[in-house]
């Protein structure tokens, strides 16, 4: 059983924990976020030209990939539960603790389509994180099995 850090703001925890998993497992991690990523840019890009279509919105979709990608990294590594710890230190926030994935894709969809009215930008949050919790695994998973690692 894997024992998690209790304090991540100490390196040296940080450290400790990095150092008890294998590289396999930071090989396959690494590998996920990175499948993650092409295909949810992918789907990001249909969905924000849909939206601009749409709405007649002048959206440049350059930046889906990089949103993914720093959605999946804040996902995967763990980012998401330091988050989680340091908003859980003002009381009664059970419902930003609960919405706060939904929330950092706001942001991030918000910050890198920044000519996305605010209401589409929300829309599309809420879509594309249902389609990152059901669609992409799906679809991760069975790209993951034509990458040549025994890892997949």
């Amino acid at each position: 059983m894997v024992e998690f850090p209790t304090n991540f703001l100490d390196p040296q925890a940080i450290f400790n924990f990095a150092n008890t998993q294998s590289a396999g497992s930071w090989l396959f991690l690494g590998i996920n976020t990175i499948v993650s990523a092409i295909v949810g840019g992918i789907l990001l890009i249909f969905l924000v030209e849909v939206f601009s279509h749409k709405f007649g919105e002048s959206i440049k979709p350059q930046n889906a990939f990089l949103v993914t990608l720093i959605a999946s990294a804040i996902t995967n590594f763990g980012i998401l539960g330091l988050l989680a710890g340091l908003v859980s230190a003002v009381p009664s926030v059970s419902i930003i603790l609960m919405a706060l994935p939904l929330l950092v894709w706001f942001v991030l969809i918000k910050a890198f389509f920044s000519e996305m009215n605010i209401l589409h930008a929300f829309l599309v949050a809420v879509i594309f994180f249902m389609l990152n919790m059901l669609v992409i695994p799906y679809i991760v998973s069975m790209v993951a099995g034509f990458i040549p690692i025994g890892l997949a």
